[in-house]
């Protein structure tokens, strides 16, 4: 049964000296419940990142030795950390703690079943993000605590992660309690509810639906520079296998600008018939769309084979095969490799969906566009690309249209946002400096999901900006 009490961790971070007198660190500590006083036994202790891992006695005590600490590197000789401890039992929330080696610190946590919340910085990582307190950079704590309050209180359904980034700090970075489920899209575009909802921590990637379109956006950007073309560039000389469907026009005026833009002209209604659940269905998702009737490149119309088309387009542009490829020059090189590319049914990675990925690395996509395609000194994203996805091409019903990209407004502010079904959100706002992701579990569920992102960013985030 879970405990609803608040319990607090006393931690005794204790210099031990070797026969020489050298002082040797080691982080030692015990856990009890607020109200009953009772030791907390076998909760699960962890130094970050990757480092040793403890429980907890049958009187509440846990200590890491010290060649643990000293061969992680997770302590240096003057008793600083250099990482953080999580702290996991199954009737609490879990938490983690940068530990100040040279004080005693008393945490509150809270069981699961109880509403209430305290701000925490972020862990610092070695993963090139900087962490902060939300009260070093230009951001009401107060505000950001009422709104972690309404969560804790269980005002937003299936909010599995939210982190925000500003000034160059990660500064609020939490994970909940969901559900676990996708996509089912060969049974017809339907939801693939899975048995239990888990904890979502920052290890775990997570289904992010089309925020996939605005990373295949990004891969065409990175393609067409290193080969020194633009968006105006015919797709049909790359992909010489459906050349029968670009002998003749309107098929053969077909460019990456007007795949990019969804301008492409083939008869296509992906919200209000079954088109989508059809295309997932099909061998070919390429020869599925160039099948369709196309009535010339024209108005905006929504394409989830578009992307995939360019994938296929790419893959006979870039060097060796297009996975490989964007792993070289796009994932790694933000340091992205916890992640699960799914394919189309011939074995092409999939362009529009079917993608997952950790919070973290979604954080890292946004932050490279809000830093102008760089990532820690290196131009990543061509700078003009960046600048091509700033750019309204389309104003459509559902909101204005770039690359992949949409354009957003609330409160006055404008920024870009990578987005869609679920509720999973990379929004980077260039004016204020600021990132904000969010991956949620309410597929199929529009409006839903966007009343609920919204409601946090503009009763919460956008009032804290000081």
């Amino acid at each position: 049964m879970i405990m609803r009490t608040l319990f607090f961790i006393c931690l005794s971070l204790l210099f031990w000296s070797c026969k020489e007198d050298v002082p040797q660190p080691m982080i030692s500590g015990t856990l009890h419940d607020t109200y009953t006083k009772e030791p907390i036994v076998n909760a699960r202790i962890t130094v970050l990142e990757n480092g040793p891992e403890t429980t907890t006695d049958s009187d509440g005590y846990f200590a890491f030795e010290t060649s643990q600490l000293m061969d992680t590197e997770k302590v240096d000789i003057d008793g600083i950390a250099n990482g953080a401890i999580s702290i996991h039992h199954e009737d609490y929330r879990p938490i983690e703690l940068n530990i100040p080696i040279a004080k005693k610190t008393e945490i509150k946590l809270v069981s699961k079943g109880l509403p209430v919340y305290g701000y925490h910085e972020p862990v610092q990582l070695n993963d090139g993000l900087e962490t902060a307190n939300v009260s070093d950079v230009s951001m009401d704590r107060q505000v950001i605590q009422n709104m972690m309050d309404e969560i804790a209180q269980d005002g937003y359904k299936e909010l599995h992660s939210l982190l925000i980034y500003k000034d160059g700090k990660l500064v609020l970075e939490d994970y909940f309690f969901g559900n676990n489920d996708t996509i089912n899209f060969e049974e017809g575009v339907i939801v693939d509810s899975r048995p239990e909802p888990i904890q979502w921590t920052r290890n775990t990637p997570h289904y992010v639906a089309s925020v996939n379109k605005a990373l295949t956006s990004t891969l065409v950007g990175i393609a067409l520079d290193q080969n020194n073309l633009s968006t105006a560039t015919n797709i049909a000389s790359y992909l010489p296998a459906y050349s029968q469907h670009f002998d003749s026009e309107p098929a053969a005026n077909i460019d990456f600008e007007s795949c990019l833009t969804m301008t492409a002209g083939f008869q296509w209604d992906e919200w209000g018939s079954n088109d989508l659940a059809l295309l997932w269905k099909s061998d070919d998702f390429a020869e599925y769309v160039l099948s369709r009737n196309n009535m010339g490149i024209s108005e905006w119309r929504y394409n989830s084979a578009l992307p995939n088309l360019l994938l296929k387009a790419l893959d006979n542009m870039v060097a060796g095969d297009v996975r490989s490829w964007a792993h070289d020059n796009f994932y790694e090189k933000l340091g992205i490799t916890n992640y699960n590319w799914q394919s189309q049914p011939d074995g092409y990675p999939e362009g529009a969906a079917r993608l997952y990925i950790t919070p973290r690395d979604m954080l890292k996509v946004g932050i490279t566009y809000l830093q102008n395609g760089q990532w820690q000194g290196e131009q990543v994203i061509p700078a003009k690309w960046v600048e091509e996805c700033l750019n309204v091409k389309k104003s459509t019903d559902s909101g204005d249209y770039s690359c992949y990209f949409w354009m957003r407004e609330l409160k006055g502010i404008k920024y870009l946002s990578a987005d869609r079904d679920g509720g999973n959100y990379i929004n980077i706002f260039p004016e204020q400096n600021m990132v904000v992701v969010f991956t949620q579990g309410l597929y199929l569920k529009w409006p839903s999901y966007v009343v609920q992102a919204d409601k946090m960013m503009g009763n919460y985030i956008l009032p804290s900006l000081e």
